[in-house]
């Protein structure tokens, strides 16, 4: 019939509503996973109706706040993945020789598809540890988000960058496969 697709819907918005109750679902969920996420899968109701938000863990990935905000906890928090600050960042990018490179993710907490790659991420940096070859987190939302937007390539969350030991600039992973074998393949073309 010639009716247009809407450009989000290859961005993962299967299923779209109004735009604080609709986000990306992640292949093989359901298109209606995006919608009214927090709600009980038995009450489905529109996130505008703010009497609907519960205080309680929203399915463990953070909390509502009284006022409706969502606390999200941190994500690869581990002794192999380096928490890089603005200023580390910075640094990063301002080293043309490094001794080792650097794999970095730029990420925010209540991404779905950055908790979704949480683990291959942590997995991977447990595996590189022995091989000389760094590998961060950058916190990119919020007030660093026109920064990383800026300096480091960020499109969307998940966005990952390698470092190399010879490189001004950082290579931008060219893929939305962020399982370990395909990181490690990254990595080890270009390192």
């Amino acid at each position: 019939m010639n009716v247009p697709v809407n450009a989000l819907h290859a961005k993962g918005y299967v299923s779209i509503g109004c735009e604080p109750c609709t986000r990306p679902v992640l292949p093989g969920q359901h298109e209606r996973e995006g919608r009214w996420w927090w709600e009980d899968a038995k009450a489905k109701e529109c996130g505008l109706h703010k009497g609907n938000i519960k205080e309680e863990n929203l399915n463990g990935n953070g909390s509502v706040h009284a006022n409706g905000t969502v606390a999200h906890s941190d994500l690869f928090n581990t002794q192999s993945v380096v928490n890089l600050s603005r200023p580390g960042i910075e640094n990063l990018l301002k080293l043309e020789n490094r001794k080792e490179a650097w794999l970095v993710v730029l990420y925010a907490p209540w991404c779905q598809f950055c908790q979704a790659m949480e683990d291959s991420y942590v997995e991977l940096a447990e595996k590189l540890a022995a091989s000389g070859v760094k590998v961060a987190k950058f916190r990119a939302d919020g007030e660093e988000k026109a920064y990383a937007q800026q300096e480091l390539q960020l499109g969307s969350f998940p966005t990952i960058v390698l470092f190399t030991k010879h490189s001004s600039r950082p290579i931008k992973y060219p893929s939305e496969k962020r399982d370990v074998d395909s990181l490690m393949a990254f990595v080890n073309a270009l390192q």
